[in-house]
Order: C-alpha cells, then sequence, then structure tokens
C-alpha cells in the first residue's frame, strides 16, 4: 500500500507540474498574440528552464526573440526546434529568414557527394528516433526468423528469411545512425555566436594572435574546451578558440 501511495503521490506532482508549466505556456502565448515578446520570451524561458522542451516551445521561443530583435538567440532556438523535428517547413523557413541578418557568410567545405548525402540523410531523424526504428526493426527481424525456422511452407520460410536479413540490416544501420548522432552531440556540439562581434584566437588565452572576426548569429562546431575557452571549428575548416560565454550551445 505504501509502495502504491508514494506511485500515486508521484503521479500527482508530475500531473501539477505539467499543468503548472502549460499554463506558463499558455500565458507566454497570450503574451506573443498581444505582441509583449520581452514577456512571452521570459515566460517561455522557465519553461525550459524547468527541464520542459519540445519542437514548439522552442519554434515559438525562437519567433519571440525574432520580434525582439534577438537574431542569435532567435536561430538558436529555430535550431533546437530542428533538433527535435528536423522537417518542420516552418521552423525551416524561420530559420532561413534568421540567417539573413546574419553577418558572416561563410564558405562550406567542399565534401564528397555520397557524404554529403548520407549525413544528410542522417539529419532527417534525432538520436531517439533512430534508436527507436533500431530496435523496431530487430524485434520484427526476431519474428520473422523465428517464423522461418517454425514454418514448414517453403515459400513463407524463404520470404520470412530474407526480409529478416533485410530489416536486421535496417536495423544495424539505424543503431549506426543514432550513434553517430549521438557521438556528435555530445562530443562536438553546434553552438551560436552570441556576442555582437569577436575575435577568434589561436590560442585559449587573452594574449593568443588574433586570426580573425565573426559575428553574431554565426553556427560553430565546438571541438575542443579548456577552462571558459572553447575551440571552434567554422563550415569553412578555419579554427580557433573563443570565450564560452560568447557562444550557446544548440
Amino acid at each position: 500500500m505504501r509502495q502504491i501511495g508514494i506511485f500515486l503521490g508521484l503521479m500527482l506532482l508530475s500531473l501539477v507540474s505539467i499543468s503548472k508549466e502549460q499554463a506558463l505556456v499558455d500565458s507566454a502565448n497570450i503574451y506573443y498574440s498581444n505582441s509583449k515578446y520581452e514577456k512571452a520570451i521570459s515566460a517561455y524561458e522557465s519553461v525550459v528552464s524547468n527541464g520542459f522542451e519540445s519542437a514548439e516551445l522552442y519554434y515559438n521561443l525562437g519567433n519571440a526573440y525574432y520580434k525582439s530583435n534577438k537574431i542569435a538567440f532567435a536561430i538558436v532556438n529555430y535550431e533546437r526546434s530542428l533538433k527535435l523535428n528536423p522537417n518542420d517547413d516552418d521552423v525551416i523557413f524561420n530559420l532561413r529568414m534568421a540567417n539573413t541578418y546574419v553577418v558572416d557568410k561563410i564558405d562550406v567545405l567542399p565534401m564528397f557527394f555520397l557524404s554529403s548525402w548520407m549525413q544528410r540523410f542522417i539529419q532527417t531523424h534525432d538520436s531517439n528516433i533512430w534508436a527507436i526504428i533500431s530496435m523496431a526493426g530487430f524485434v520484427l527481424a526476431i519474428a520473422l526468423l523465428l517464423m522461418f525456422f517454425l514454418s514448414n511452407n517453403i515459400a513463407i520460410r524463404k520470404t520470412s528469411f530474407w526480409i529478416g536479413v533485410l530489416v536486421l540490416f535496417v536495423s544495424v544501420m539505424s543503431f549506426n545512425f543514432a550513434r553517430k548522432q549521438k557521438l556528435l552531440t555530445e562530443l562536438e556540439p553546434e553552438a551560436i555566436v552570441i556576442t555582437p562581434s569577436v575575435v577568434v584566437k589561436s590560442s585559449p588565452v587573452e594574449s593568443g594572435t588574433q586570426l580573425f572576426l565573426i559575428h553574431e548569429g554565426l553556427k560553430v562546431t565546438v571541438v575542443d574546451k579548456l577552462g571558459d575557452w572553447r575551440e571552434v571549428k567554422l563550415s569553412d575548416g578555419n579554427v580557433g578558440w573563443l570565450k564560452k560565454s560568447d557562444l550557446v550551445i544548440i
């Protein structure tokens, strides 16, 4: 009985918490509709800081920042929304519009077309979706292989075997895609520059050689860190060091 009581108590607390966050989202939506963008931002950020996230929440927050002319933070939240829902046309369009305000136009290093296609394909889903596909494929493959072993019908045995092998291959590939997405997110996360303009240094010290100047809104990849410094790589291959405070991880 005590365990049931604890469970019900936790469920009640969870429902209260969800209700509270929904009330915050509703108030943020009202603020946004009334063009009170700063208040909308504050309400949306409160929800995010409490550990709640969704593609729609980040999209709405990005719109509020965009309306407040805080383009770098709008880009951050559009990018976060796309990580959760990579195929949302509205987010893609708004992100493209926000990026027109970014001063730096960095050329992308050329990539072998097969590698480029594969990278774009992997990015169509986040690591969690690929993991779900992998698990579902594995279960289906096991069921088909059991059908192969248990059936006495030759046609069914042949069909279940080859489909099972194909589904198992898809499961293994999906697992690999999930692993790659997770490693990229954890080991080399992407970030947005939020400082209006900042000089990239050759080393993680104030006295480091000044390499080049970049501006807010630019997306970079964090490849290393040392104390309060982060080594970043641009899409054209250039690398250098910035202060942690100059960036927001997507």
